[in-house]
């Protein structure tokens, strides 16, 4: 499961901004100019198909049958495991950039085994994220950080349909198409809907394929509420398959930001 959860962070993170690897050194999060809490819950459940022996194997029978080839085996095991969790997550937000991006401290406290202190994230409209490398920040934060920038949402950028695009390769094999459509709005506030694919090509090629719904406040330009439904499929040829589902939901209980 660590594995698998590593790799689906790795392509929540791909094709960033080649010249926002360096992040800015900011002021504490006593100094945020506002702060977003989440309750959020996270599942996981994996299913793997492994390849345990290099060659097919045969079995012999017993007892009178003993000595005669019976049930081949292709050398193929099964496995699977979940993780569930649930918490809050805190965004203090330390600085506004003038292209809309968000300098931010993002901290989980799970009840369970999901707890992590506060790491520093730049995060921009595009839906990239970059966090500290030495800080452990979780795949549940990424889902939340990805729509935190204040322009996420670009009115001039819609078409007819109310629909954009955002498609981004990152030079190392991994590809990122995603699709986001304004599916209501009342007076700013939205109903937007996410298709998003990753895909990282070469030995044990991987696919996301993500599904969300965003509740999105447009006059505070924050998500209120987010449900991510993420299927990751990783094909090693003969060695196996990996199939991993997630689901992420995220719902606003504090912005301290609406008083700024």
């Amino acid at each position: 499961m660590n594995r698998s959860a590593m790799r689906y962070k790795r392509a929540i993170l791909a094709a960033a901004l080649a010249g926002a690897m360096l992040l800015p050194v900011a002021a504490g999060a006593d100094q945020s100019i506002g702060q977003l809490v989440y309750n959020f819950s996270y599942s996981a459940n994996q299913s793997i198909t492994a390849r345990d022996a290099s060659d097919s194997a045969e079995t012999y029978g017993s007892g009178a049958n003993s000595g005669a080839l019976s049930g081949g085996t292709n050398g193929m095991s099964h496995y699977g495991g979940s993780l569930t969790d649930k918490g809050t997550i805190t965004v203090d937000i330390l600085k506004k950039q003038p292209d809309g991006a968000l300098v931010v401290m993002i901290g989980e406290q799970g009840e369970n085994l999901r707890r992590a202190p506060q790491a520093e994230c730049v995060v921009y409209g595009n839906t990239n994220v970059i966090c500290d490398p030495n800080k452990t920040v979780y795949t549940e934060e990424y889902t939340l950080l990805r729509f935190l920038a204040g322009n996420f949402v670009v009115p001039s950028q819609l078409d007819a349909s109310r629909h954009w695009s955002i498609v981004q390769n990152s030079g190392d094999g991994m590809s990122i198409a995603a699709d986001y459509t304004i599916n209501s709005n009342n007076n700013g506030i939205m109903q937007i809907g996410e298709k998003r694919t990753v895909k990282e090509a070469g030995a044990g090629a991987l696919t996301t394929n993500i599904e969300t719904q965003i509740g999105y406040d447009f006059n505070r330009l924050v998500p209120t509420s987010v449900d991510e439904y993420a299927t990751q499929r990783t094909d090693a040829g003969l060695k196996g398959t990996s199939t991993t589902t997630y689901q992420t939901t995220l719902n606003l209980v504090s912005d301290t930001t609406a008083k700024t």
